[in-house]
């Protein structure tokens, strides 16, 4: 009776007990993908699926994403009231309209395409199923039951020995076999159509609303004020009041019984039935139902899916004036921690249970924030305000103060209390309160000190005051410690930590930087408000959240704690932990979870949704494994579901066949558009937040070889290789000995021209020419004449023979030759025309090479045709040589009479011999460009007034310059 009593005083008093004591959740709406914001009914799957019956259709969430089905996927109705997930991996779905469903592999089963859903009648709304340990599934209308056996056979039942059906309230699998079925106030144990009766019930009502059953116990509406739980096992009976706001009965575990009302949801165990728990104050909530994880999922009318973010977490508001007041310290203090608040109160909470005392104790009348707090000794409280500083002495009792001081934080080392203020650094004693030194004069965030090191923050970085008072800026030669500091800690290594104002976490040690921690590589924020250094983590307090960093662990990875863990508020003002208890301070007060008991019950499930090959998707389990090479487009879509992680979940995979090295991603498919025959086995695993692993999925295929990677059609290919092969080599020795044998020809052709150029080089009539002329010397008796034309003519033979066997001679040696030329010609001829040659400077006459006499043809062209015919001496010839870009270019111009009026005197006066050496020459640039890949170009211009006179000729040659 006092046990009865005792719950009913409970759940009546519940919500002023928890008053100041808040859960928190992560909430689902239509916002985020839920197919209606009014959800009727849960389940879970065997993969671990949670499947959400609403109004406008069934959502499947994996914890990360939703995906829905409507009557455009094959639902009969869009607005469903019953799921039920059994053990082959179906999902029965019971829609408003009256029939019955189930999802399998991808595809919704209706009467339509499904022989034994066709064989049912359905005449009202399907409320529940069960199924027993043999597979049998069990549906329940308001007045029969329809039974589904494993074979596909369809019972209708509407009467129980003989009597009709009155009201079926509720159904569910037995304890051993069979099922359990409810029908008014009688409960029955039904097996192989069998109906034997198991109790008599006292109801006040029948309907299935006010009736939950398991195996193990179930509850249900008493009477008109009370309600009743009887446990099978124990036959005991215990009963509560019954509350007129009721929605729903849940018998949530073996355990726990909840209470689905329109004021929110009432929840306690069965064991202890002053473990009583509210949640959702103000919501109507439909259902309630625990995850294979251990997550408490309750659904709403009007408000979406809630998910509790653990039952372990424990949100404490402190409240002045129904205004929440923030932390914004925590220290340690006896069997307590101590809170300080923006309003300059300190609070008490149990050190073990985060549970808060109500007494406070005012610090301050004239109020202001606490910005700092230690604890002496564990006598002595130090804490500073927006502008002073105070002591309290054991129980509470005011100490001394020091007065405008505007404090940033404490740090206190051994007997020495580190002050860090707007204006200074200092040292204070604890006890007496005497300030021993000031280390630093200007304005300061955050101190640390080990030994006599002290290492201070500022707005512009990190500086060191040295044993030796000398103060050092670390940021001069590490520019990242040049960044605004919020906090300075260390870590059982020596590693010291500084947190920063929106540039993440940084390492120092040994004077450098030993790692750098920001968004990037896993903290939620580069925004860090608070350090706290436990054992080998080290907890971080940002804008965006709690992390948990691990120090002993390569990369440092990163457990993450939001809103969506249950925490009050993304904003960490401060932390304290001790062994797996964490405290933390913000915005909307404190903090509290027992990190052990969160990550206790958390797990990772991992598998393949689908996978698409060559554009057509498969369900798990029925993908080819021998793909052809014309469908080699892969996609794999996968999913980790870990509820608890709220969609923080990373993978690591390989394709075995390609790369052995794992990779990691948080995608959740991957697409392989084209990969090389062969045998592959693609293994996949989930991480989730707490580093909890899923087994590893694996998926082995191969890509079936083309054509040409058979051995047969390689055979064939060889073959044909080394057929074609042969034939290519005998027709490429073909080709080679055919230009061999023109390369010989061409070879003797050149060496034919070449004689006939010595031989044309000279001509004849122009040797004739000097013998009479050294013949009319002597007769005249002129022999210094006679001798000077003879050293020249013959200098000039010396050079031609000379030159005839050389492939190439220098610039100079060519000019040379046609000066001695010219300078023949000139006497021959009494002077008869001049000569003058210009070298550009940029062009060195040595450096330069070209063919041997390839220019005295064109000059012999000019004083014999060309000037030979004026009737005048004032007839010159100009030689230019200058260098255009890659190529030598050699100008040889007359004033002669021009070609066309040489061609008349030679008509007229015909000469007696033809010189042949034009046509050589043009003979052997042709030859020239054939053998080379630059080219000698030649071009003559007749050169003419505006009256079209002839005014001479320029011949233009291009050498390439090599």
């Amino acid at each position: 009776m006092n046990r009865i009593f005792f719950l009913f005083f409970y759940l009546l008093l519940c919500p002023l007990f928890i008053y100041s004591q808040e859960y928190g959740y992560t909430h689902y709406d239509s916002r985020d993908g839920l197919a209606g914001v009014t959800v009727y009914c849960m389940t879970q799957d065997r993969d671990g699926f949670l499947w959400l019956g609403t109004e406008g259709g069934l959502s499947r969430f994996d914890g990360t994403h939703f995906k829905n089905f409507t009557r455009e996927d094959g639902l009969p109705d869009n607005e469903v009231i019953q799921v039920f997930a059994d053990s082959k991996g179906r999902v029965w779905i019971a829609p408003f309209k009256k029939s019955v469903c189930y999802y399998y592999k991808g595809k919704i089963h209706t009467p339509a395409n499904d022989p034994v859903l066709k064989r049912l009648r359905i005449n009202d709304n399907v409320m529940a199923f069960a199924e027993d340990k043999a597979g049998n599934i069990l549906m329940q209308e308001l007045k029969k039951l329809h039974l589904v056996t494993v074979d596909g056979q369809v019972t209708v039942i509407d009467s129980i020995d003989g009597r009709p059906v009155v009201s079926i309230n509720g159904i569910c699998a037995g304890a051993v076999n069979g099922f359990m079925v409810v029908d008014d106030n009688r409960v029955y144990d039904f097996n192989n159509k069998d109906f034997r009766l198991k109790k008599t019930l006292s109801n006040y009502t029948s309907h299935p609303l006010y009736y939950a059953i398991n195996a193990q116990s179930m509850v249900w509406r008493r009477d008109a004020a009370r309600s009743a739980l009887y446990s099978f096992d124990k036959d005991q009976t215990l009963t509560f009041p019954f509350m007129t706001i009721h929605n729903n009965f849940n018998l949530i575990d073996k355990e726990h019984v909840g209470i689905a009302t329109r004021e929110g949801a009432m929840m306690f165990n069965i064991n202890k039935p002053d473990s009583a728990f509210h949640f959702l104050p103000g919501l109507s909530v439909s259902n309630m139902f625990r995850d294979a994880e251990g997550n408490l999922w309750l659904s709403t009318l009007g408000h979406g899916l809630y998910k509790l973010s653990s039952p372990f977490v424990l949100n404490i508001r402190i409240r002045a004036n129904n205004i929440v007041s923030q932390v914004f310290e925590l220290a340690p203090y006896k069997k307590s921690i101590l809170a300080g608040t923006e309003l300059a109160d300190l609070y008490q909470l149990n050190r073990t249970t985060g549970k808060l005392k109500e007494e406070k104790i005012r610090l301050n009348e004239g109020g202001g924030k606490v910005n700092a707090l230690s604890v002496y000794r564990d006598k002595y409280i130090v804490f500073a305000t927006t502008l002073c500083i105070f002591q309290l002495k054991p129980h509470f009792e005011r100490g001394p103060s020091i007065n405008h001081v505007a404090v940033k934080s404490f740090f206190l080392n051994g007997d020495r209390l580190y002050v860090a203020s707007k204006d200074n650094v200092f040292v204070m004693d604890p006890i007496t309160f005497k300030i021993t030194d000031t280390i630093w004069h200007e304005r300061s965030t955050a101190v640390f000190a080990s030994h006599d090191t002290v290492y201070i923050g500022t707005l512009n970085g990190v500086y060191c005051r040295m044993p030796n008072r000398e103060i050092l800026f670390l940021g001069e030669k590490l520019p990242a410690l040049r960044a605004r500091v919020t906090a300075i800690a260390r870590d059982v290594t020596g590693v010291l930590w500084i947190g920063t104002y929106g540039d993440g976490l940084i390492g120092y040690k040994n004077g450098r930087i030993t790692t750098i921690l920001n968004r990037q590589n896993g903290l939620t924020s580069n925004v860090c408000s608070a350090l706290y250094c436990n054992g080998d983590y080290l907890w971080v307090g940002t804008d965006k959240g709690l992390n948990k960093v691990n120090l002993a662990k390569a990369n440092y990875p990163v457990i993450k704690y939001t809103i969506s863990d249950g925490l009050a508020s993304d904003i960490i003002n401060t932390i304290f932990v001790e062994n797996n208890k964490v405290f933390a301070g913000t915005p909307e007060g404190i903090t509290y979870f027992d990190e052990a008991k969160i990550i206790s019950r958390s797990r990772c499930d991992l598998l393949f949704t689908d996978i698409a090959v060559g554009g057509k998707t498969y369900y798990q389990g029925e993908a080819p494994v021998q793909i052809p090479h014309a469908q080699n487009n892969l996609q794999f879509n996968y999913v980790g579901i870990s509820y608890k992680s709220t969609g923080d979940v990373r993978y690591r995979y390989r394709l075995l066949g390609l790369d052995s090295a794992w990779n990691e991603t948080r995608e959740t498919s991957l697409t392989y558009p084209v990969l090389p025959s062969g045998d592959y086995t693609l293994q996949l695993v989930a991480i989730n937040k707490f580093d909890v692993s899923s087994n590893v999925v694996s998926y082995a295929f191969t890509i079936e070889k083309l054509l040409y990677e058979k051995t047969g059609f390689r055979v064939l290919v060889g073959l044909l290789f080394l057929t074609v092969t042969g034939l290519t080599v005998w027709l490429f020795i073909r080709r080679i000995r055919k230009r061999e044998h023109e390369k010989t020809i061409l070879i003797k052709r050149i060496s034919d021209l070449e004689q006939l150029s010595r031989k044309a080089q000279m001509n004849p009539h122009f040797i004739f020419n000097s013998l009479n002329s050294i013949q009319q010397y002597v007769m005249d008796a002129d022999v210094a004449g006679a001798n000077k034309f003879i050293s020249g003519f013959s200098r000039l033979i010396r050079q031609t023979l000379d030159f005839s066997s050389k492939p190439e001679i220098t610039l100079e040696e060519e000019l040379d030759y046609l000066t001695n030329y010219l300078e023949i010609e000139k006497t021959r001829l009494e002077g008869a025309f001049n000569w003058h040659v210009e070298v550009d400077k940029a062009v060195d006459p040595v450096e330069h090479y070209i063919p041997p006499m390839i220019l005295q043809p064109f000059v012999e062209n000019s004083v014999r045709h060309g000037l030979r015919f004026r009737k005048d001496k004032n007839g010159i010839v100009t030689i230019m040589v200058k260098r255009v870009n890659d190529h030598l270019v050699c100008i040889l111009e007359d004033n002669g009479v021009g070609r066309k009026a040489a061609m008349q005197y030679k008509s007229i006066s015909p000469i007696s011999y033809q010189s042949k050496g034009l046509s050589l020459t043009a003979d052997r640039i042709n030859l020239f460009n054939q053998e080379h890949a630059q080219k000698i170009t030649m071009q003559i211009d007749d050169l003419e007034d505006d009256m079209h006179v002839a005014l001479g000729t320029r011949v233009t040659i291009n050498f390439p310059v090599v």
